[in-house]
């Protein structure tokens, strides 16, 4: 034993225990102990410790060896068991053998323990072994028996009188009878064997007995249940010293091999169906070996490849059938497959090209096969010849892109209305779905004599330069298919293009991969008016049935044209004015509908004028209506030129309609309509050789202030135009009070531009002092009006009006020059000229030549200018790129800039630390509200803290009050302006109000 001897001490005394360990270790035993005492761990050791052997004492106080003896034969009934016990009388010890205990020892002849030990451990290994031995006999002779059962064998042992001796337990279940069934002797089991298979039986066994050698035969044998089964027995003599003696007896293994010959003779039958398929087969069957030798060859394969079964037999396939490009390939596929077992094309159905016996190729269909064979792999093949098949397929091929064609085009006509798009999409339709190579079409242009081609697809215009298209037969260099389309009214086909001597360009053709072409007329009214032509790349593509689908198409594209001028001519009538051309009531509706929303979006004006021409009816009924229809003409041209063509409608007999988009006023729609009117009746017309001076009242809506939609727009002016013609005005808002109201900015527009004329603008003054001293810094100009009707006249009177109608650039121009001549003038009397600040609009700096308005300006003032401008910060950031580019230009002019009304606008920090200004102006409105409202004072204070980290100085407007003032002072404002100050002054109040005696040079300045 190679490991340490385990054992087990049932022992209370540790004393005893250590007298048995130190026995054994004198014996000479390599072991291992572990001591228990209770049956609990004494169950415990049993299962952790697996001992080879117990030892144990008979009694224990928590314990006794009987009990001890119990679970081990429980748990492992074979595990040695010897007691030591110093009382144990001999009765008790016989009982205990008897209840499985191997041996006892007294305590005081502990010498026996050793052998004793040895002794039960090599029995206990011999008892072992035969367990083991038997339980492998047992597990052997059932796997045999179910060896027997599974194989369906059995063996009897007969003796030399034919008595069955012996037999196996399957006999019985072999042959389908109960064990006390069985049959006794040959002679009883030849009553079960079918009558033709007895002699047979018999002449074997007969065999077998004189050469004493091993025979078998094979036969039917009727079951229990009637039923015929096959057996097969193998008879041989049994060759024991006993056998020798005596006579011989015989040993007889039976098989019922009754499914395997049912499974042998369905083989043969299908192997016979298949054979009898494969013959009789339509379809080509061909099988080589693993070297590509054909080894079979039916009859089809005679018939679709021309060789014999005779010759075919033995050919290498490859050489026989398969075309020589190809057959590398196949090498590399039949190699890869007796490689690694597989390969791309076995058992899927593929189409390749083979060849016949004659040396032509032809397309296949087959589907590959591998045979593994006990001596190899061979490989089958069904072969079917697919000529016409791929034929007809091609034939459906072309076919189905001229379908194709002729549904996209139909599909076509029934959604295009425009002539250009028809043709460039019949054109698309024919490559991309009929797959020609070129598509083009062609109108007849009878004035050149030619066709032009007005779309095509797939082509380049180059071969379009060279294409005859002549329509005259007259000039045969000119004159080809598409002209001989046009003039017979037919189709032209050729087939193959190469070789027609009708088609001019053929080598072009050749080239561009052009092989077969039709040109087909395109007819409306029985008028041929173009052509369509289609391109194909095989030769002889349109046949017969083609050419019934590409006729049939040509009629449809026909019919397309007649149907898109017929639609075209209705469109027409239905949306313009057949007289004036001009779009009609319908038309003008729906653009004012576009218009309207549109202005919506945009958030924009728009007005819409509907005029009427005056005694239209006394002219058409005095001159008759040649003449009025001819002054009709003439009054849309006029108006046309103005308003545009979509801009205007004639909506009535005498009445037309006009729409203006992006206006921005009533005034400067006014002034349109004026104009308008003005200009196109003012002048006489001409009809018929008579002058006739006409005139026209016209009634104006705007939006959104006098409808919300277009119609509600259309009919307020109309209903503004009904008014005029009532009260004899030229024209009328829809509102009574917008017309007065226009009427007034009119009359005021006009006395501006008097006033201009007749110098009654002036420039009133206002200083702006030191915060700290109360001196006078600078002044800041500011325009009036001193009207001689209505007095001295309030900027915001005025100036907006200006702004709007362009007159502020010639008045802000002015205001310039004076304020350069009056600081001059105050230069020259002597008196300490403070500089002069210039309000500049908005309208003035989008000037592309604001800069050199400036720099004339100052032509005419002292050297350095006096002269500061002012800008709001609003306008500064309409165009921030643009504006600082002047605004640095000017500096440069030696002026200094200022941001107007900081705060009230919008401003980016970013660009104001950008600008070239150099102070910032806090709006009045700040400044009257700061001392209520603490939000505007922290505002106010902030303005002044960023524009001096800025480097910007601070002036504060609107300072009305002492107490205003101190606060500034406190929170660091640099200037102030106010009333508090004093108010805007003339020159010559502003003269005083600098000195005492302008010509002595004495300078003042008011606390």
């Amino acid at each position: 034993m190679t490991e340490p001897l385990r054992i087990l001490l049932a022992e209370d005394s540790e004393s005893d225990a250590e007298l048995i360990q130190r026995e054994l270790k004198r014996g000479g035993l390599d072991f291992q102990s572990r001591r228990v005492q209770t049956e609990a761990d004494f169950r415990r050791e049993l299962d952790e410790f697996q001992p080879h052997l117990v030892i144990s004492d008979f009694s224990m106080p928590q314990f006794s060896g009987p009990k001890a003896l119990a679970i081990a034969r429980e748990s492992r009934g074979d595990i040695p068991f010897i007691f030591i016990s110093g009382t144990i009388g001999e009765n008790v010890a016989v009982d205990m053998m008897k209840a499985g205990a191997d041996d006892y020892v007294m305590k005081n002849n502990l010498a026996r323990l050793v052998p004793a030990l040895k002794r039960e451990l090599r029995e206990a290994e011999v008892r072992r072994a035969r367990r083991l031995a038997e339980e492998r006999l047992r597990e052997s002779e059932a796997g045999l028996h179910r060896a027997q059962v599974m194989a369906k064998i059995a063996h009897v042992i007969t003796g030399a009188d034919g008595s069955f001796e012996r037999w196996s337990d399957t006999l019985p279940q072999l042959i389908g009878v109960e064990p006390a069934q069985m049959p006794r002797s040959t002679r009883e089991w030849l009553d079960l064997l079918h009558p033709d298979d007895r002699e047979r039986f018999r002449l074997t066994a007969i065999e077998a007995a004189r050469t004493g050698t091993r025979r078998d035969v094979e036969y039917r044998l009727r079951r229990a249940d009637g039923a015929w089964s096959r057996i097969r027995q193998v008879i041989e003599p049994l060759q024991s010293k006993a056998d020798a003696e005596a006579e011989t007896r015989w040993f007889s293994t039976l098989q019922d091999v009754t499914e395997q010959r049912l499974a042998e003779e369905a083989l043969h039958a299908s192997q016979e169906r298949a054979r009898l398929i494969i013959e009789s087969a339509l379809d080509a069957f061909v099988a080589m070996d693993a070297k590509g030798v054909i080894v079979d060859w039916n009859k089809q394969s005679e018939r679709t490849f021309g060789w014999s079964r005779e010759d075919a037999l033995g050919r290498n396939l490859a050489e026989t059938i398969i075309p020589e490009p190809y057959r590398e390939a196949h090498q590399r596929g039949l190699t890869r497959f007796l490689e690694v077992g597989e390969g791309p094309v076995l058992n899927k159905r593929i189409e390749i090209t083979a060849l016949h016996r004659d040396g032509r190729e032809f397309p296949v269909e087959l589907v590959i096969t591998p045979i593994r064979l006990a001596n190899g792999s061979a490989f089958g093949g069904f072969v079917r010849d697919i000529s016409d098949r791929k034929a007809q397929e091609e034939k459906i091929l072309r076919l189905t892109r001229v379908y194709a064609v002729l549904s996209g085009i139909n599909a076509l006509i029934i959604r295009v209305r425009d002539r250009d798009e028809l043709f460039r999409e019949t054109c698309r339709v024919a490559v991309e779905a009929g797959k020609f190579k070129l598509a083009w079409l062609g109108v007849v242009d009878r004035e050149a004599a030619r066709v032009k081609p007005v779309a095509w697809h797939g082509g380049q215009e180059d071969y379009f330069q060279l294409m005859p298209l002549a329509l005259n037969e007259s000039d045969p260099e000119r004159y080809g298919l598409a002209g001989r389309a046009i003039r017979e009214r037919r189709a032209m086909v050729v087939e193959d293009m190469a070789k027609d001597p009708r088609v001019l360009l053929r080598k072009e053709a050749s080239a561009r991969g052009f092989h077969s072409l039709v040109v087909l007329p395109l007819l409306v009214s029985e008028e041929a008016v173009g052509v369509l032509a289609l391109y194909a790349t095989e030769v002889g593509f349109f046949d017969e049935e083609e050419m019934k689908l590409l006729i049939e198409l040509s009629g449809d594209i026909s019919f397309a044209l007649d149907h898109i001028a017929k639609a075209e001519k209705l469109d027409y009538l239905a949306y313009y004015d057949s007289l004036t051309g001009l779009a009609n009531r319908s038309l003008f509706h729906e653009r004012l509908v576009q218009y309207v929303s549109a202005a919506q979006t945009e958030k924009s004006g728009l007005a819409v004028a509907v005029v009427d021409v005056d005694r239209f009816k006394i002219i058409n009924d005095s001159l008759g209506r040649q003449a009025g229809d001819e002054l009709l003409r003439l009054v849309a041209e006029r108006i046309e030129s103005r308003a545009g063509p979509i801009r205007m409608a004639r909506i009535n007999a005498d009445r037309f309609a006009i729409v203006r988009t992006g206006v921005s006023s009533e005034s400067e729609v006014a002034r349109l309509i004026e104009q308008w009117l003005a200009e196109c009746f003012g002048p006489p017309y001409a009809v018929i050789g008579t002058e006739l001076r006409v005139s026209a009242k016209a009634g104006i809506a705007l939006f959104p202030n006098d409808g919300a939609d277009a119609d509600a727009l259309f009919q307020n002016a109309e209903a503004a135009l009904k008014k005029a013609k009532t009260t004899g005005e030229r024209y009328l808002f829809h509102t009574q009070q917008m017309t007065e109201r226009i009427g007034e900015k009119l009359a005021l527009e006009n006395k501006l531009r008097q006033a201009l004329e007749k110098e009654e603008f002036v420039l009133h003054y206002q200083p702006k002092v030191d915060t700290a001293t109360r001196r006078i810094e600078s002044v800041e100009a500011l325009i009036r009006w001193q009207s001689p009707e209505l007095g001295l006249v309030p900027p915001m009177q005025f100036i907006p009006l200006l702004e709007e109608t362009g007159l502020i650039l010639e008045v802000g121009a002015w205001a310039l020059r004076r304020a350069v001549v009056d600081h001059r003038t105050w230069t020259e009397r002597g008196l300490p000229a403070p500089r002069i600040s210039v309000n500049v609009s908005a309208v003035q700096l989008r000037q592309r030549d604001f800069v050199a308005t400036v720099e004339e300006a100052l032509r005419r003032g002292a050297v350095p200018p006096g002269i500061d401008l002012e800008i709001t910060e609003s306008l500064v950031m309409e165009d921030i790129e643009a504006n600082m580019k002047k605004l640095e230009a000017v500096r440069v002019l030696g002026v200094s800039l200022a941001i107007d009304d900081f705060g009230t606008g919008y401003s980016s920090l970013g660009y104001l630390a950008k600008l070239p200004v150099h102070s910032l102006k806090i709006d009045r409105s700040f400044i009257i509200t700061m001392l209520k409202d603490p939000a505007i004072m922290t505002l106010v204070s902030t303005i002044i803290s960023m524009a001096h980290s800025l480097r910007l100085k601070v002036v504060a407007e609107g300072v009305d009050a002492e107490e205003q003032a101190k606060v500034l002072d406190r929170l660091g404002c640099d200037q102030l302006q106010g009333y508090l100050f004093s108010k805007p002054l003339p020159f010559d109040g502003m003269t005083a109000l600098l000195g005492p005696e302008a010509g002595e040079g004495k300078a003042r300045r008011r606390k």
